[in-house]
């Protein structure tokens, strides 16, 4: 397997905090996985280098949408659905793929930042290893506003009705919440990322 992570961070929002974030989501991306994790960036995206991919892997960002360059995220979601590969969405990652099959995204009413309960709704996919309620690390201020027809929801929390969703039919996985995080005391992100890496195959 080989994995294509892109990153949809702006460049010119590119902090030391935020590379170094970026360079922990690889490491846990590549451990997942256990396939060579290959990087690329959203602004300048090579739609070729996703078709080669087995899986596909969409980072969240913290700009907001509002302020991206429209035709960028359009290349973007255009090489993504040309490359019809298994593809995780985190955060932003899963606001954008939503967008890129008609769905779309608005500021939350509340702002969800820590390890938080979500409630799982579908154990049977991508959150298949989660007890009824799990903890996950959140930090997040837009969400899902309409998600499409063809999109399940498999989790949700207090603070926002689209926590994960799953699109079978494009082989689409997303969570609002960051399994990038994750520790000891609160595995459950870990265990999602092994599964989507599951399903990719």
């Amino acid at each position: 397997m080989a994995v294509e992570l892109v990153f949809t961070e702006r460049r010119s929002d590119m902090s030391e905090s935020r590379a170094e974030n970026y360079a922990r989501l690889r490491d846990q991306v590549t451990g997942a996985s256990r396939s060579p994790v290959g990087v690329s960036h959203y602004e300048d995206v090579d739609p070729r280098r996703l078709s080669r991919a087995s899986a596909i892997v969409l980072s969240g960002s913290t700009a907001p949408w509002s302020s991206r360059d429209a035709a960028e995220l359009e290349a973007l979601g255009e090489a993504v659905r040309a490359a019809e590969r298994p593809t995780l969405g985190i955060c932003g990652g899963m606001q954008l793929l939503a967008r890129f099959a008609g769905g779309s995204i608005d500021v939350g009413e509340s702002v969800e930042h820590g390890f938080l309960p979500i409630r799982v709704t579908d154990r049977v996919d991508l959150l298949r290893d989660l007890p009824e309620k799990a903890i996950v690390y959140q930090d997040h201020t837009d969400e899902i506003s309409f998600l499409p027809d063809s999109f399940l929801v498999l989790a949700s929390s207090e603070a926002c009705a689209v926590q994960a969703f799953a699109a079978p039919e494009r082989r689409w996985w997303g969570t609002q919440f960051h399994p990038e995080e994750s520790n000891a005391e609160h595995p459950a992100g870990a265990i999602v990322l092994a599964r989507f890496f599951e399903l990719a195959t």
